[in-house]
């Protein structure tokens, strides 16, 4: 998971990347929202007519925001799980980044990125999903995996998201690198399911139509908690 590709997968022979810059420039249009609006409120009299017509807009705009993203993130990992489904995946490897913030400090701008980085959402939209279609979940420390060449286990940092080792010459998308050291950690280090030069992986761009491959739901089958209707129990009698 990263805070531009929410997703990169890769099961040894695929390779795919979610793009989430959508959501990105959707998670700083709410926070520049909230901030602009805060300031109009600190030059307000709290209790005032005009503060509590700014609150109202800041709610109901603050709650339009976070229901577009947190719709953008079940279409997402919805597509990523179905796919797994559809290509018999059994177990999903998720690298854990749980205590990165705490981890770094890139910078005012870059930590503000990283505070805004919804993982621990993704995570558990994939793992209760996945688990919904009998695939298992489990993380995996995914310390230095975007800096090892998955040919010769050389380690160099990289600025960009090309990497190219400089030891070997092995060349390739520095995320695509990560998800396949991440598996090869998993498995063991004697098995390396890079053996080559790793075809360019595919690219899953959002769109508000972006949905499954298949008719599954992870909704299916739940009781919802709403009250019934009157219509609805006039016809049940």
């Amino acid at each position: 998971m990263g805070e531009i590709h929410p997703i990169t997968a890769f099961d040894g022979i695929n390779a795919e990347i979610y793009n989430g810059r959508e959501q990105r420039a959707k998670t700083q249009y709410r926070e520049k929202s909230k901030a602009t609006i805060n300031h109009k409120l600190s030059k307000c009299k709290r209790g005032s007519r005009r503060w509590k017509k700014l609150k109202r807009a800041k709610n109901k705009t603050l709650a339009a925001l976070t229901s577009q993203l947190r719709d953008m993130r079940h279409k997402i990992t919805s597509c990523f799980v179905s796919t797994c489904r559809e290509r018999k995946i059994e177990t999903i490897v998720i690298g854990d980044i749980k205590n990165i913030r705490q981890s770094v400090n890139y910078g005012k701008k870059a930590n503000q990125k990283l505070h805004q980085w919804a993982f621990s959402k993704f995570q558990h939209m994939i793992t209760y999903k996945a688990k919904a279609v009998g695939i298992n979940v489990e993380t995996e420390d995914e310390a230095y995996t975007s800096q090892t060449c998955p040919s010769c286990r050389h380690r160099q940092k990289k600025n960009n998201r090309n990497y190219k080792c400089s030891k070997c010459g092995w060349n390739g998308h520095r995320d695509v690198v990560g998800a396949s050291n991440i598996l090869t950690k998993y498995q063991g280090w004697l098995f390396n399911p890079v053996v080559g030069a790793v075809v360019s992986p595919g690219g899953v761009r959002f769109n508000p139509h972006l949905r499954r491959l298949d008719k599954w739901s992870p909704f299916a089958g739940l009781k919802s908690s709403k009250p019934p209707t009157r219509k609805q129990r006039s016809t049940r009698l």
